[in-house]
Parts: structure tokens; sequence; C-alpha cells
């Protein structure tokens, strides 16, 4: 990876063995058809707003070793629904950085590693903990992730996820976690009891019970090292001069953001804002 791979990767957190690489996305008109990985009531409701905005987790290849290692926690977890969206505006770049999220909520039953943190901003219960993927459906827009696993309300899954400890890359303050890949981390439950993941693979249930666990950092861990290391690789290429002092500041002002503060929940108007604006976006790309 050179330098300034480097530097775009740890800067988004994700210089893990398996996770998501970034996000892209592009404001479309309201007739694009629903993203393959939405069900048919999603798909319908994306598609009757005045724009649907298609985002991806863009993943790197992994394994159950990979998930294991970097998880912050594994769990069996039954999927009880989700949240309205919530619009997070990030810690850099304000409204016009801002994007549709939805809190998935699993009632935890087995944990295989880690500590099960509650939402508490949920209200949910004292089991009970919130995934949280880009996505969500508004008044007016759409955010599809094409990544989102299907989930059944009432079924299990075994869950892999981290924790972001800081404000990059869209976290607000909470106890809520992240899936690898959104839909890599979630496996599915057969009747025999085992989980398997189409992407990935599958593993008995006899097998987590006795499971090896690594003494290596979980990602939650990896991100701040990740930011602390991405923010000396800029200082080092300003010093020899391939960066000029604006890109320098600019990732000065992400780090110290990021590492000082969370991103927010956006008010009412702040929605308001942000559906008009991809609803402007939208309207001049189909012009």
């Amino acid at each position: 990876m050179n330098i300034s791979r480097r530097v775009f990767t740890t800067l988004a957190a994700l210089a893990l063995a398996c996770s998501f690489s970034g996000y892209a996305g592009q404001a479309q008109s309201s007739d694009s058809s629903g993203a393959s990985s939405s069900s048919d009531s999603e798909a319908a409701e994306a598609n009757s707003k005045e724009a649907v905005l298609h985002v991806s987790a863009l993943s790197a290849a992994c394994s159950f070793d990979s998930l294991r290692d970097d998880s912050d926690l594994i769990a069996e977890g039954r999927y009880l629904g989700k949240s309205d969206p919530i619009l997070v505006i990030p810690v850099v770049g304000g409204i016009d950085a801002a994007m549709y999220y939805t809190d998935y909520y699993f009632e935890v039953d087995n944990v295989f590693k880690g500590e099960a943190l509650t939402d508490d901003a949920a209200s949910r219960g004292s089991s009970v903990i919130s995934v949280r993927m880009k996505g969500g459906a508004g008044d007016r827009v759409a955010v599809v992730n094409d990544d989102a696993p299907e989930l059944e309300e009432g079924s299990s899954y075994l869950l892999f996820l981290y924790r972001v400890l800081d404000g990059l890359d869209g976290n607000t303050e909470g106890n809520h976690y992240y899936s690898f890949g959104d839909k890599l981390g979630i496996w599915e439950k057969d009747s025999a009891g085992n989980f398997a993941n189409a992407e990935v693979g599958s593993v008995s249930a006899d097998s987590l019970a006795v499971m090896p666990i690594s003494d290596a950092a979980p990602a939650s861990e990896q991100n701040l090292a990740s930011e602390d290391a991405m923010i000396d690789d800029v200082r080092a290429l300003y010093n020899e001069g391939q960066i000029d002092k604006k890109t320098l500041d600019a990732y000065e002002e992400l780090y110290s953001a990021s590492r000082n503060g969370f991103a927010t929940v956006g008010t009412d108007d702040d929605v308001r804002a942000f559906e008009e604006a991809m609803v402007e976006s939208s309207a001049s790309q189909s012009s």
C-alpha cells in the first residue's frame, strides 16, 4: 500500500483485516431500482421518494478468523426491528456531509467474545444492543444501503461487531456497534443451530463454544492506533514537501475534531435541509 493510499484508508479508520473501506454513493431520481439487499416493501418505499441515494460498504475479503480477531463483540442475537432514520452530522463538513443511518436492534442470547453494551438511547432493555448502518428513508429522500443484510424479525443471527471510540467516520456518542462490511458480520442461523454467511463461510455452534480468542487488539483499538499513524504520515509528507499547508491543516482539523468530539444527530431543521439538498442534487442530475 503506498503512502497516499495508507493515509486515505487510515483516515477512514479502516486499516483492518476485514472491514468496510469507505462508502460510495450517488443520488438518483425516484425511478431508480431498489437495492438487491432490500425487501420488496423497503424497495417500494425507497422508490416512492423524490430522491434515492445508493450507498455500499466496499469491503475487503475476510474470513472467520479475521472477523473473530477484529471483533469487539461476538454474540448471538435475535433481531427485534430497527429505528427510524437517524441523520448524522460528522465532526467536519457539517450538514453538507450528513448521512442517514439506521439502528438495528438485537436481543443478545449468547456472548462468545467481549461484553454486550446496551444502547441506553434505544430504551429497548438491558439485553438489547444496537447495530448501526448507513441507510434509511425520510419524508422525501431514501438512502439505500446496497450491502445491508436482509433481516427477519424474530430470527437469530451470529454477530461480529466493532465499536468506534471517537467521532471519526460519522460516529456519534453512545454504545452502538457496527458490523464488518455491514452484511459480512451478520451470519444466519440454520435449523441445526449452526451459522453461515454466503460470502465468508460457516461455523458450527460447537466450534463457537470452544473458539480460541486472540490477544490481538480489537477493531476499536486498531482504529485509534491507525488514526495516530495517519496523522504522523501526513505530517511527514508535509515536512518532505509532498503536500501543502492547506492539506495538512485539513487532516489536522479532522484528527483533532474526531479525537475531541463526536458526530451529532441532526435536528428537524437539519433533516429538512439535508433532504432539500438531496432532492435538488437528484433533480440536477436528471436534467
